[in-house]
């Protein structure tokens, strides 16, 4: 007998592949946007080893398959029970399990935080009190468990993609459905600090939003403290908190992550993207990137999507 979970995943499944045939994802492996922003499908074809990947501030719902993602020590498995929310970009290193027969299929939903801090208005004047957090709260990143509610909403989202009025039309209040199930999820004290200013979370989300842009430039630690507004001893507490890393190893991994996109996608030089994102030598820049990716600069394109 098909359980009701079962069938509504299997469901899930049915509508994601009916949508990657759609905009043209039946085969290989890529990423499409979808009609309503801030919304992509993706499909992987093939298994994936342990490799970093960028993480953007969303939400990551696999449809079919599933990956494991390693923040140094801390391992999560996200798959069409659980979807994974990264409050902060992380360079997340992950293990991709598909093939051709039964690829990953999945979305990443982008934050819209007009919608969230709303939601969290509203929650918690209705529960007289805040979100609470949980005991790992401080972290930027977690899986939480995919509810029948918040599976509903996504197969409803899901079938409103094909039809562009639909989505126009849909789209917006079934975003809004989801954030709010999330809200209501065992981790969606993430949303909710992501909201809040005087968060530690918000406070080295506004640090890391700046490392994005400010990547190729000298980057003081006493101006990100005082840009966080903590002391330097507090900065460097919380930033590892939240993204398990010490300031200058994520900025190292961010700058390694830029270049290989850089390379691999753009067919720039290693000793250029070397430049580009603030490395003075290209022999330090060369010797870093292969501990990191496990291959050297001259084959940033390998590593490929996953």
């Amino acid at each position: 007998m098909v359980s009701v979970v079962d069938f509504a995943s299997k469901k899930c499944v049915q509508k994601g592949e009916e949508l990657c045939s759609y905009y043209g994802l039946s085969d290989g492996s890529g990423l499409v946007e979808l009609p309503i922003p801030g919304i992509r499908l993706f499909r992987i074809d093939q298994y994936h080893k342990m490799t970093p990947q960028m993480y953007q501030q969303g939400v990551v719902v696999i449809l079919q398959g599933n990956k494991v993602g390693h923040l140094n020590d801390y391992r999560f498995d996200y798959d069409t029970n659980h979807c994974l929310i990264v409050a902060t970009p992380y360079p997340i290193a992950c293990e991709t399990f598909a093939s051709a027969e039964e690829p990953l299929i999945g979305l990443d939903i982008d934050f819209d935080l007009t919608i969230i801090q709303e939601l969290v208005d509203t929650l918690e004047q209705h529960q007289h009190s805040e979100i609470p957090l949980s005991p790992d709260s401080g972290r930027g990143v977690a899986v939480t468990q995919i509810t029948p509610d918040i599976r509903d909403c996504i197969c409803r989202l899901l079938g409103c993609l094909k039809d562009p009025l639909d989505a126009k039309v849909l789209g917006k209040q079934l975003l809004r459905e989801f954030y709010y199930q999330l809200l209501k999820s065992d981790q969606g004290h993430l949303l909710a600090q992501y909201c809040k200013q005087d968060s530690a979370l918000s406070r080295v989300s506004r640090v890391i939003t700046h490392v994005q842009s400010h990547y190729d430039q000298k980057l003081a630690i006493n101006d990100l403290a005082d840009m966080a507004g903590m002391s330097v001893s507090a900065f460097h507490r919380a930033f590892k908190q939240v993204v398990t890393d010490p300031p200058l190893q994520y900025i190292k991994k961010i700058r390694l992550n830029k270049a290989k996109t850089m390379m691999s996608q753009d067919g720039m030089p290693a000793n250029i993207a070397a430049l580009k994102v603030g490395y003075e030598s290209p022999t330090q820049f060369s010797r870093e990137f292969k501990r990191y990716f496990g291959v050297p600069p001259s084959k940033a394109s390998h590593i490929g999507f996953s």
